[in-house]
């Protein structure tokens, strides 16, 4: 036997020595998994890698919606990799490649799957840059609108839970945090606001171009981008950096005279019902009543409408606008607000099944609510009165909670010239025109239309905004007192003018606003506390899966019952008491098992109240000093990562020595209203709506508004 042969009979042999699974482990690639196996979102999010960075290196245009760029991402490979996925929609791909060599790539829906030049071997780094463009589309589901919001000078980009993937390749879900470059380039004279700090801002040309750094991993769906006019306020405070954004129109005026120095405005108050009313004698041959209004009012609970009765008879209706910006519908108020102005049932007439019908025991209803595109003129048919004499309103009725800006009326013209006024400053500034005060059986009025200028009209809503956001130092120090020092290095705030926009959204050190939350300046100031309590739970501690969401919004909800005490406002157990009592065991709020509420109730209105309802039952269980260990432990021990319930409910049995499964499963897990020991029932019932918060009688109107939504 020659050496040779000796050396290759010794190479065969040790070849078959060694186990089977170990070479094909160092030479088999195979696909990542497309998606993690979420029960909520199975194809939400991708296996095989582990994204390090995102660098976003973007161009919008607002005039046409375009967005173009490169996203250049890197990834370490978790096993060796044949094929990944990405989860991208909608946008057009233009060159795609991995580690600088162009890849084969398909889409297949929400998926793309990459095909790489050769296998990733596990452990490696590699780099994906994907150039692309497009108009992004706005997400609409049970939430409203979200994700890529197109405003009038720019975008808004927010949403939860899977919005990334509209605008940029990603792997899209909360396990895979990564930091971020976010570099938008767009029209000189806009800014861009995003997460993290500004370390470049320069202008060439016509374009301006942004970059934000991120560098503290978070969620994808955490990433945001606001471009437009903003005010911008920049500072730092006990070291953090702030950076607010609130939309430049905000601070315009509310409403202007039509015409001239002068006008009628119906003034902001809960629980009224104003007219502006003078009777009109039409001839034969029939009138017109027209006038030019402004209107900002609650969507769906606040209207303006106009009432006419023959005077002394109780033959009450509404009449249609003839320009088309009335209609018969009855909103989210009705029949609610039946029990604050009985009055209304002469034109709506509430239906078995909760919903409204728009005629009633006199007339019918025909009313507009919600904000108006500045001033429009209606135009009414006096007709039905050809001959007689007939009293007309224009009125605005609100509910009990929660007031824009109202209306604003000038320039009334009636076509028989009697009643015709523009309200200016002379002996009669009304012109006939009367206030008569609530109809029998509403509430008296705190206050009713007047006559007045610009100076008479609300301050600008940015004024508010200003004003919670000045707080955010105060209530970022509030909460690291009671949770642990801030887990990042910068925060702030985004609000815009939008409409549409019905929520906030945590992303993670720039929370963005629906501009509404801050019509009420308690409101404003809790959805801040709201928002920012979620940099600890939500941001910092994202949820291992999407079931887990009580986590973040019940945190953020015990937060504000928290604050509300610092502020004297009403302790903990005054809005958990609140809550008990205001809301009854047949409502479908206790049939939401929050432990695991299912995709379609994510983010119902019971996983945030009875997920902090949970906490203050483990607080009464454990007692304040061991709660509060419990909670500074859970946002420290768990900083950066993902959690899960069942790791919450662990950590708080650990820490308090006490059986805690029991308790869970009744406030998260159980479909029923949970019964209360009976000196815990009898303070409930003393529990009196009238003395609530401002947050917590809006959270119990949600609920109302929750339900006629159902």
């Amino acid at each position: 036997m020659s050496r040779n042969i000796a050396l290759l009979l010794c190479l065969l042999l040790a070849v078959a020595l060694v186990p089977r699974g170990a070479l094909a482990a160092d030479t088999r690639f195979s696909p990542g998994s497309p998606g993690l196996g979420d029960g909520y979102f199975p194809l939400a999010g991708n296996g095989g890698y582990d994204v390090q960075h995102y660098d976003l290196d973007l161009r919008y245009t607002p005039t046409t919606d375009m967005l173009a760029g490169t996203a250049t991402i890197t990834a370490r490979a978790t096993q060796n990799l044949s094929r990944f996925n990405l989860d991208f929609e909608g946008l057009t791909i233009r060159s795609l490649k991995v580690n600088g060599h162009t890849a084969r790539w398909i889409r297949d829906g929400g998926e793309l799957i990459i095909t790489p030049p050769s296998g990733l071997r596990e452990g490696s780094t590699f780099t994906v840059a994907v150039r692309y463009d497009g108009v992004p589309a706005p997400i609409f589901d049970n939430l409203g609108i979200s994700g890529f919001l197109h405003t009038d000078d720019g975008a808004v980009i927010t949403g939860e839970p899977r919005v990334a993937a509209t605008w940029f390749p990603v792997n899209d879900y909360p396990t895979d945090k990564a930091s971020y470059t976010i570099t938008f380039t767009v029209p000189r004279g806009l800014e861009v606001v995003s997460n993290g700090v500004l370390t470049d801002h320069r202008t060439r040309g016509d374009w301006t171009t942004w970059t934000w750094d991120a560098k503290e991993p978070m969620a994808s769906y955490l990433v945001t981008a606001a471009i437009g006019h903003y005010k911008v306020d920049k500072y730092r405070a006990n070291g953090v950096r702030y950076w607010d954004a609130i939309d430049a129109t905000l601070f315009e005026p509310v409403a202007v005279p039509h015409t001239g120095t002068q006008f009628a405005l119906s003034q902001m108050a809960n629980s009224s019902y104003k007219r502006l009313a003078h009777t009109i004698s039409v001839p034969s041959s029939g009138a017109t009543l027209s006038f030019w209004i402004t209107r900002d009012t609650e969507p769906g609970w606040d209207f303006v409408f106009v009432e006419a009765h023959t005077p002394g008879q109780d033959d009450w209706t509404t009449l249609p606008d003839s320009e088309g910006h009335t209609s018969q519908a009855t909103g989210l108020a009705c029949p609610y607000w039946h029990s604050i102005h009985p009055f209304l049932a002469h034109y709506q007439t509430d239906n078995a099944d909760g919903s409204c019908a728009p005629n009633g025991t006199s007339g019918a209803w025909w009313g507009a609510t919600g904000a108006s595109a500045g001033y429009e003129q209606w135009s009414v048919d006096l007709g039905a009165w050809a001959g007689k004499d007939v009293e007309v309103s224009i009125s605005y009725a609100s509910d009990d909670i929660m007031q824009y800006s109202g209306a604003f009326v000038d320039d009334i013209v009636v076509s028989t010239g009697a009643g015709s006024t523009s309200f200016e400053a002379d002996d009669n500034t009304m012109d006939g025109w009367a206030t008569l005060g609530s109809p029998e059986s509403s509430p008296p009025n705190e206050n009713d239309w007047i006559a007045g200028t610009a100076a008479d009209v609300p301050p600008p809503l940015g004024e508010a905004v200003s004003r919670s956001f000045a707080r955010e130092p105060e209530i970022i120090g509030f909460l690291s007192d009671t949770f642990g020092p801030y887990p990042f290095s910068a925060a702030g705030g985004i609000v815009d003018g939008v409409d549409g926009l019905s929520f906030a959204l945590e992303t993670q050190t720039r929370p963005i606003y629906s501009k509404d939350f801050f019509r009420d300046q308690l409101n404003g100031d809790n959805v801040v506390v709201h928002e920012l309590t979620h940099q600890w739970f939500g941001d910092s501690l994202a949820v291992a899966r999407w079931k887990h969401i009580w986590l973040n919004e019940g945190f953020a909800t015990y937060a504000e019952w928290l604050w509300s005490d610092h502020e004297g406002l009403g302790s903990a157990q005054d809005n958990f008491d609140l809550y008990y009592n205001a809301i009854p065991a047949d409502s479908p709020f206790w049939s939401v098992k929050i432990g695991d509420p299912g995709p379609d109730l994510l983010f119902d209105f019971a996983v945030y109240v009875r997920g902090a309802m949970t906490l203050h039952q483990l607080r009464l269980a454990v007692g304040d000093d061991t709660f509060f260990t419990i909670l500074r432990e859970w946002a420290q021990r768990r900083a950066g990562g993902n959690v899960s319930t069942r790791q919450f409910i662990r950590l708080a049995a650990q820490i308090s020595g006490k059986q805690l499964d029991d308790l869970f499963n009744t406030w998260l897990f159980t479909t029923t209203k949970p019964a209360l020991t009976p000196a815990e029932q009898a303070r409930a019932e003393q529990a009196q709506l009238r003395a609530a918060p401002t947050a917590v009688q809006l959270h119990l109107k949600q609920l109302r508004e929750a339900a006629a939504r159902r």
